[in-house]
């Protein structure tokens, strides 16, 4: 599902890409000093009060939309607003056409290799518009227009400080213009994500209370697990993992409707990574595995993303 992209990341690659994309950044984008967190998984109650990526509700957005698209079920606009540095941060937003007022809307994202236009996550978001949900897929740093017109792309990805910041941020953007549009019930709002965009997806949602909902399609966690017996890794090394690491965040999204979909022949991400993931979620996630890889060849991706949304829609539908 997530972008083709060689060589496939392997587990200390992964670990290394997290761990140096872990330097916090203000909202200008500069970096800052952390102090080393604790070892230990902090209470539920003050982790969700100090979400590990900066956030700026307040600060303008400045949007600005064109229509690309018109189709008989659906409209669909290039957007763009504010993100979190201050950059722009362009979007597709797709809109059904219906006699509703307002949707259920979704913050869609895909995985390491993709953007906006990847021909995936368009046509997931064909799928969740057709059965009535706003969606919206931003392109993240350094991908799609955003990507440097040097051409660095992945590699500035792998290199840039505070990456992963950078992306939970512009996720809370996104959200922050999502609740804006008419169109969008500000109290239905999930999150979808893809490989990488799960695994940053959960992160973002254990920390931001609007997101009703969330669905990680082939994610993972615990990156150091791998190589915690056999390699002495740095106080401030584990401690930076801990503060982005789905592992250790996952569970903060209970009681909200949790689905950790993966797979038993992920060639990304190991099963150590998706098994800790879910045992981490704990009981009230509903956990799913199919016999296929991460690219689900082999079995019917439009039924299988079908039940993603099924799941979406039983669980953003309107209160009466």
């Amino acid at each position: 599902m997530s972008g083709r992209f060689a060589p496939v990341v392997t587990c200390l690659s992964l670990v290394a890409f997290l761990c140096l994309s872990a330097a916090p950044v203000r909202a200008d984008g500069q970096a800052t000093q952390q102090q080393p967190a604790a070892t230990q998984q902090q209470p539920a109650t003050e982790a969700a009060q100090k979400p590990p990526y900066p956030v700026d509700h307040d600060a303008p957005l400045d949007p600005r939309d064109e229509v690309v698209e018109e189709t008989a079920t659906y409209t669909k606009l290039r957007v763009e607003f504010n993100g979190i540095r201050k950059d722009r941060v362009p979007a597709f937003l797709y809109l059904p056409k219906d006699d509703h007022k307002t949707h259920p809307a979704v913050l869609l994202q895909y995985g390491s290799g993709g953007n906006k236009k990847t021909n995936y996550i368009v046509a997931l978001g064909q799928q969740f518009v057709g059965k009535g949900f706003v969606v919206l897929t931003i392109d993240s740093p350094h991908k799609g227009e955003r990507r440097p017109k040097d051409g660095r792309g992945l590699l500035a990805s792998l290199t840039e400080q505070g990456q992963f910041q950078w992306y939970c941020g512009d996720y809370s953007r996104a959200v922050d213009y999502l609740v804006t549009r008419p169109e969008v019930d500000p109290n239905r709002v999930g999150y979808a994500g893809v490989s990488w965009g799960a695994i940053t997806g959960i992160t973002f949602a254990a920390h931001d209370d609007r997101i009703k909902a969330m669905a990680s399609i082939v994610g993972g966690g615990n990156f150091m697990g791998t190589i915690a017996d056999k390699v002495q890794m740095p106080e401030e090394t584990i401690a930076l993992a801990k503060s982005f690491d789905p592992v250790y965040h996952v569970a903060l999204i209970a009681p909200r409707p949790l689905l950790l979909l993966n797979v038993t022949h992920d060639q990304l991400v190991p099963r150590f990574f998706a098994e800790s993931l879910h045992k981490a979620a704990g009981k009230g996630a509903t956990k799913m595995w199919l016999d296929t890889d991460h690219f689900f060849q082999g079995v019917d991706r439009y039924a299988i993303l079908g039940d993603v949304i099924a799941f979406m829609r039983d669980n953003l539908a309107e209160k009466k």
